[in-house]
């Protein structure tokens, strides 16, 4: 099935998709942790999610141009709906005003949290005449009585069930402070034993700086020198905004020169209720006092945090699957294109802040191996980087995640340290991946450039239509026992258990590997279609 959708005319776009109604019965789709479960209600998944879908009668499978689905199971079969773009798959949400100052909740008249939040989608997408979007989705007749094999793409290389990004944030970052995050300890010492803080376990920090503050700024030698080596460990530098005060357009584009030295592509929007240039403020405009979209796309900035939390700002620390149910119970995007700049893509996270023994016991061992088990991701919202000189009010000053070590040094919570180590185990076996959220952004689009033919002798051909390198593409079958292997690429590693085969392997842009399954000797087909509808050119 290919569908194109040209426009002759401008247009404000609601909703375009293809609708299909797929006959059979004991119908069965791809979860949003990857589970191949069988369908008893009405289901939406949106990227980073296989579309798939098979009856007794037949199976979709979802291929290029395809930014959701949404299944809705009946007496006379499946209504299929194929999202090439609607309002839900570009959710983003701008406030309604930008304040001068930011009121004290408990002040007279003080507007209350909740009228804080106020916000307003950012709008429908617009079409212009010559637009046009394609998409294309593959129907196969099903042999009656066999069972269905789909060849799914997992989101994470080298066969890593989950991953975990950390954020953050510059609010009130003191050098000493984010040292002590980075290395364990502020204090230039030798210590026996294990490596600490977050580059000695070898977990990945995406940590968003000031251009200017009065402390923890890349304008300062000590802070940029930190930048410096969380960036040469392998981390990530990302934009917190010029300063926390309001900065007009020409003061971004005066900041965004120091902050393409450290190669930042990520901005994280800082207290945008005042802070106007925000891009969930008035900075996702390209014109007028605060709008910025066109100065950091001519940066290298491609991401964007969509300024919330699942579940809101102040939930209990809890380690979140963003492929999960959001704040209405409902699952949404992990990421998306901006609905007025398609250059320019958003993300979701968790909020991660409370007392540091808090923090840990979210990420005991239950919570990591339930995301695994999820396949999911987790980005934390954190404030690590504050100190007991940067922090006044008592309720943060008991969430700093440093401790003062009597000698004028900061370290790293040692609760924190268990939690690091326990992180940096799970790494090492394979099962989790610590990522930037570059990186993990970057992924989940490029497996959106995946697809998956399946093929008369049973076999399927997997290609990457993108220009991004894929390295450790992990498939899977759900089903224990299967023997996959690989004929175009070289195999990197397999594994599997009693309901999952997986294999992965490097697939660089515009190459395609052929992918075959085996059991117990003989050939497995991964969808047993009617000989005669696989037939013809």
């Amino acid at each position: 099935l290919e569908a194109t959708l040209r426009y002759d005319g401008a247009a404000s776009v609601e909703r375009e998709a293809v609708r299909l109604r797929l006959p059979g019965r004991a119908a069965r789709a791809v979860w949003h942790d990857l589970s191949l479960r069988p369908l008893r209600g009405p289901l939406r998944v949106d990227r980073g999610t296989p579309v798939f879908l098979a009856t007794s009668e037949v199976a979709l499978a979802g291929g290029s141009g395809l930014s959701a689905a949404r299944y809705l199971p009946g007496r006379a079969g499946v209504e299929v709906e194929l999202v090439l773009d609607d309002d839900a798959a570009r959710p983003f949400s701008v406030y309604e005003r930008c304040l001068d100052r930011l009121p004290g909740l408990s002040e007279p008249g003080a507007m209350s949290f909740g009228a804080l939040e106020k916000r307003r989608p950012l709008g429908a997408v617009r079409r212009r005449p010559g637009d046009a979007l394609a998409a294309g989705a593959t129907l196969v007749p099903l042999l009656p009585g066999r069972e269905v094999l789909p060849l799914l793409v997992e989101r994470w290389s080298g066969g890593a069930r989950a991953a975990v990004v950390f954020t953050d944030h510059a609010d009130r970052t003191d050098p000493a402070a984010l040292r002590a995050v980075l290395q364990g300890d502020s204090r230039p010492l030798c210590r026996d034993g294990a490596p600490l803080g977050f580059l000695g376990h070898g977990i990945r920090l995406t940590k968003s700086f000031f251009v200017h503050a009065r402390a923890g700024g890349l304008d300062d030698p000590e802070t940029a020198a930190l930048a410096e080596t969380l960036r040469a460990a392998g981390s990530e530098v990302a934009s917190h905004s010029p300063s926390g005060e309001p900065d007009d357009r020409e003061a971004v584009r005066a900041a965004l020169p120091l902050l393409s030295r450290f190669g930042a592509v990520t901005w994280i929007d800082h207290e945008p209720y005042t802070n106007c240039e925000a891009l969930s403020s008035q900075g996702w405009q390209d014109s007028g006092r605060y709008g910025i979209r066109d100065l950091l796309l001519a940066a290298g900035f491609r991401w964007i945090w969509q300024a919330g939390d699942l579940g809101g700002f102040g939930a209990e620390p809890r380690v979140v699957d963003v492929f999960g149910p959001g704040d209405a119970g409902k699952a949404g995007p992990p990421i998306y294109p901006l609905p007025v700049d398609g250059h320019l893509w958003a993300f979701r996270s968790s909020m991660f802040y409370a007392p540091p023994a808090r923090l840990a016991a979210a990420l005991e061992e239950l919570p990591l191996i339930m995301l695994e088990a999820g396949r999911g991701l987790f980005v934390a919202h954190t404030y690590l980087s504050a100190s007991p000189r940067t922090t006044a009010r008592p309720e943060y000053l008991e969430r700093l995640a440093v401790r003062d070590t009597g000698d004028g040094g900061l370290e790293l919570d040692p609760s924190l340290e268990a939690a690091l180590k326990r992180l940096a185990e799970h790494v090492r076996l394979g099962r989790l991946t610590s990522l930037t959220w570059a990186e993990a952004g970057d992924r989940l689009r490029a497996l959106g450039e995946v697809e998956v033919a399946y093929r008369a002798d049973g076999s399927a051909e997997v290609s990457n239509r993108g220009s991004r390198p894929l390295p450790g593409l992990t498939l899977a079958v759900p089903a224990g026992g299967v023997e996959l292997s690989v004929e175009g690429a070289e195999v990197l590693g397999m594994d599997g258990d009693a309901e999952r085969s997986r294999v992965w392997f490097d697939l660089p842009p515009g190459a395609t590997a052929v992918v075959r399954a085996e059991q117990r000797g003989l050939p497995l087909p991964f969808l047993p279609a009617a000989s005669a509808a696989m037939e013809g050119p």
